[in-house]
């Protein structure tokens, strides 16, 4: 198992956590659920910028005003410019390992699965890394490329205040408590 967070530095949980990847040509944007526009605001530039030609959303927890994460992220899309048609909507999930299961689930119903050799996965800065650990164990033959979010708690200064302190430490014991149950 790999070693998170005793005895790390600060450079090394950064550098564990915030993982970040040039964009490149992939056949999905993946964009995990959460209530922050940033993450369909980056999603839709990818996507006009050509590296997928579609996006799945995800997301089943409610945000303000009553709807899905997923719908909520997708409404973003659209006033964006991002055609309908090329949005996919996961409205079930309630946590990073149900948005990768179910979202597998929407892929296949929609007979996209087989043809995925690369996505692009979005989310907020320090959630990448479990997002990255979770996909590789769902779409164990799929390249992922880590594209995160613009976030308030970013890799240069997340250790300078509570709240960054607060999300990359519970981030680190998601991940060590995923790796333990074998979710990761």
């Amino acid at each position: 198992m790999e070693r998170v967070y005793e005895g790390m530095s600060l450079r090394e949980v950064t550098e564990y956590l915030f993982c970040r990847d040039m964009p490149q040509k992939s056949d999905l944007i993946f964009v995990f659920g959460g209530p922050e526009p940033a993450r369909a605001q980056k999603a839709a530039e990818l996507f006009h910028a050509g590296f997928a030609p579609r996006i799945l959303v995800t997301g089943g927890g409610m945000v303000p005003g009553g709807q899905t994460e997923a719908s909520f992220l997708r409404q973003i899309l659209l006033d964006a410019g991002v055609p309908q048609e090329a949005i996919l909507c996961e409205n079930r999930s309630i946590n990073t390992r149900e948005n990768l299961l179910f979202g597998r689930k929407a892929l296949e119903e929609k007979g996209l699965l087989s043809g995925l050799r690369t996505v692009i996965l979005v989310s907020v800065p320090p959630h990448m890394r479990r997002a990255w650990l979770g996909f590789h164990n769902a779409f164990p033959n799929v390249q992922a490329v880590c594209c995160p979010s613009d976030g308030e708690i970013a890799a240069d200064s997340w250790y300078q205040n509570h709240d960054g302190q607060h999300a990359v430490f519970r981030e680190l014991e998601k991940i060590r408590s995923g790796l333990l149950k074998g979710e990761l």
